[in-house]
């Protein structure tokens, strides 16, 4: 494709986006950005972090930056991949105009409930039940151009499903078909 193509990611936390966006990193012949939310959100210092009252003051306008963000790195001409968990139906609002402009696949990321309940005590650096309470939440704003089962097909596997979408020459129609039925909100 002549313009710079994404490929967003949307899971719960320990759903394997992060280790699938650095090994789709490192099988790209030419180099691809690797975009997320959470870089955004530890630019917070760990205090407000750590702060129930405090944290969703610093946060929302960070992830907002961090959605309004996107098409500026994506202006650099690298291919991108995307990692995200979209809670709130206003963050997918923002994403999907942000990225009007920016051929992006939009893809889920899968993991079952007991896999990812397993994987985040095992990390040990994640609030035990943010899985589980996002797991209710992340896949019901818009459908996808694609899905990848972190828990059911490999690493190698969802890496090639993700190439598989750049190399393919089709158009991304997730986020457009979601611009639409917000066109016809308004």
């Amino acid at each position: 494709m002549n313009r710079p193509t994404a490929i967003f990611l949307n899971g719960t936390s320990s759903s394997g986006k992060t280790t699938l966006a650095t090994a789709f990193q490192d099988a790209m012949v030419s180099p691809a950005l690797y975009v997320s939310n959470d870089k955004f959100i530890f630019m917070a210092p760990r205090h407000v972090l750590k702060n129930d009252s405090v944290r969703p003051s610093v946060l929302l306008p960070l992830l907002s930056a961090f959605h309004q963000s996107l098409p500026i790195i994506a202006r650099c001409g690298f291919p991108m991949i995307i990692d995200h968990v979209i809670e709130k139906k206003d963050w997918m609002d923002e994403i999907a105009l942000a990225l009007k402009d920016v051929p992006t696949f939009f893809v889920k990321v899968t993991c079952p409930l007991e896999e990812l309940e397993r994987r985040e005590i095992a990390r040990g650096d994640r609030q035990i039940g943010f899985a589980r309470m996002q797991s209710t939440l992340v896949h019901g704003f818009c459908d996808y151009d694609a899905e990848v089962d972190t828990y059911h097909q490999s690493i190698t596997q969802n890496v090639a499903i993700l190439k598989g979408l750049l190399e393919s020459g089709r158009e991304p129609v997730a986020l457009d078909r979601y611009r639409g039925k917000l066109a016809h909100e308004s």
